[in-house]
């Protein structure tokens, strides 16, 4: 067995150990596997990607539902970004649905309508999926019947599986109690430990966030309207871009996001190469309407990253390794206290300069200047590099780390020494 005694300054030595088998307390496979599950059934639970396109092959939607699982894993709280937006559109089309009459229309409706979930069929053109905001305008106007369809319905379509979501629940809710009791033992936790919390933390908002969305549902609703589009468009005065941005709809769609959007590089990435879409991306929400939204989950990101700050004084294979962790953590926290609330600064009205977001998405300045393209689009492109850097490095510290580990991060917590005792 390999042992070390490698240790940060001002701190305890304690002996290091190699790979270790399950002995009366835990094993390096015990920490593996239940961090690595808690980790998959987390992402399994909480991701909740839109409707695929009709006839679109198992592999096409494998390989985009895994794309947003490493994404979810290298940037969870850019997913509770997400989600949160997603939330609030939903939310604001119960409002507008209620205000027109109907009364049906819950955020499970609002959530699977900007999912993709109804299908307009206009007599003049090709089906195309419309969004909440788009399906309220042609009920509004009367080009269309208010859908027929029940909470129950949707939640029917729905691939939700209870049991896995009650485990994810348990396995994430005694694996943070178990960090928060170690220290109190006076017993290391592991790198791996930690990362895993940080990532219960932030997937637990977005769980609550999507917790009304249907899961993996692939099965829309097609509406028919005897209204061609052509007449819609001519009598909402609205100019339609040939060739089309998204979809015919794009007077009522694109004010949602026609601030936020994809590069020009990733416009027709992931297969969106045909107009009218034929799905709604996963990414095509909103923004947070307002700073009370933006500032929590800004707060939120931070206290992400300030976890992972937490294993300063941690006990790794190396000193070289503990000053890596230690500039990746901090080059994190810093990247998203800085960044992050510009961002957040960024939806206010007046901010007009050209920013990023992971140098995916971006928000174009209204007025052609250089100063406004160039002033905080480029220290923001910088940042999304360093975010990335400093998430890869984080990353594999946490695998290089459990090849040498302290010897009580093996010693189980006696929760016993918890109860009073008399």
């Amino acid at each position: 067995m390999n042992q070390s005694t490698n240790a940060p300054p001002n701190s305890t030595v304690e002996l290091m150990y190699g790979w270790r088998e399950q002995p009366q307390d835990r094993g390096t496979l015990d920490i593996i596997w239940s961090c690595f599950l808690v980790i998959f059934i987390s992402i399994w639970t909480v991701l909740h990607i839109n409707l695929p396109k009709p006839d679109e092959g198992y592999w096409s939607i494998l390989i985009r539902k895994t794309r947003w699982c490493i994404l979810s894993i290298y940037a969870p709280e850019f997913v509770t970004l997400l989600a949160a937006s997603q939330r609030a559109s939903a939310k604001a089309s119960v409002i507008e649905m209620h205000e027109i009459g109907v009364k049906g229309w819950t955020l499970t409706h609002g959530f699977f309508a900007d999912s993709g979930g109804f299908i307009l069929n206009p007599p003049d053109g090709p089906a195309f999926p419309v969004n909440s905001r788009a399906l309220h305008y042609l009920v509004k106007n009367r080009y269309v019947e208010a859908p027929e369809l029940t909470k129950d319905e949707i939640v029917d379509k729905s691939k939700a599986d209870i049991f896995a979501k009650c485990v994810a629940v348990i396995q994430g809710s005694y694996l943070v109690i178990q960090c928060i009791a170690r220290p109190i033992q006076h017993l290391k936790t592991s790198t791996l430990e930690l990362f895993t919390v940080a990532f219960v933390v932030s997937s637990a908002v977005t769980f609550w966030m999507w917790i009304h969305k249907p899961l993996d549902a692939q099965s829309p609703i097609h509406i028919k309207s005897t209204v061609p589009m052509s007449t819609i468009i001519l009598k909402a005065d609205a100019v339609p871009k040939s060739p089309l941005w998204d979809t015919p709809m794009d007077f009522v769609e694109q004010p949602g996001w026609s601030l936020w959007r994809r590069r020009r590089f990733f416009t027709y990435f992931g297969g969106l190469e045909v107009r009218p879409l034929q799905r709604i991306p996963n990414d095509y929400v909103p923004p947070p309407p307002t700073l009370r939204l933006a500032y929590p989950l800004y707060g939120l990101a931070v206290f992400y990253a300030a976890i992972h700050v937490c294993a300063w004084n941690f006990d790794f294979p190396t000193r070289a390794e503990l000053i890596i962790w230690r500039a990746a953590s901090v080059t994190l926290l810093a990247d998203l206290f800085i960044w992050g609330l510009v961002e957040c600064l960024s939806i206010k009205p007046g901010f007009d300069y050209t920013i990023t977001i992971l140098g995916i998405w971006e928000k174009k300045c209204s007025k052609d200047s250089t100063w406004r393209h160039y002033a905080v689009d480029m220290p923001a492109t910088i940042s999304a590099i360093l975010y990335f850097v400093a998430r890869t490095v984080l990353i594999g510290e946490t695998i290089a780390s459990l090849r040498l580990m302290p010897a009580t991060v093996f010693i189980c917590v006696e929760w016993s020494n918890f109860l009073p005792h008399f």
